[in-house]
């Protein structure tokens, strides 16, 4: 399923508001993780969600990055969600590079621009809570298939 990004002019948004989005597509996303997690611990695996920020390319964790760090041009937030095996092994097709990983993520905030001439970013655009759990539902159901046909490939 193709996500949603809407173009948005930073003038348009405060840097709380980007926050207040990301904690809410967070909880979600953690809540559904949990809903589902059955389904996954009955494949012997295990799915998690992580909420993580980039600055052009590097992660960051916890405190490193402030709330007024988000309109910093290549800022990027996204969910990101992963299949393990329940002793926490990262869970692949035994391929080589990361085409047989089971991951996948969800992008929240991009600031694509903050400068004199362009202050833009690219933000997931919802209208409620049905609407964000319809677009993070389809992401955990492909992994879900993505882990089952693996692990079919691995007992093959």
């Amino acid at each position: 399923m193709e996500e949603k990004l809407e173009k948005v002019k930073l003038n348009t948004l405060t840097k709380e508001s980007i926050a207040d989005i990301e904690k809410e597509t967070t909880n979600i996303a953690l809540n559904l993780v949990k809903e589902k997690q059955a389904k996954f611990k009955d494949l012997g695996l295990t799915i998690n969600a992580e909420f993580g920020r980039f600055v052009y390319g590097k992660k960051y964790r916890g405190r490193e990055i402030q709330v007024s760090d988000c309109f910093t041009e290549g800022y990027h937030s996204s969910i990101y969600f992963s299949v393990d095996y329940l002793n926490g092994e990262e869970f692949h097709d035994g391929e080589d590079g990361d085409q047989g990983y089971c991951i996948d993520h969800l992008d929240i905030w991009i600031c694509v621009s903050n400068n004199l001439m362009s202050k833009k970013g690219d933000l997931i655009e919802f209208e409620n809570e049905a609407d964000l759990r319809g677009m993070i539902l389809p992401l955990i159901d492909e992994l879900y298939e993505e882990a089952t046909e693996i692990l079919q490939f691995l007992s093959s």
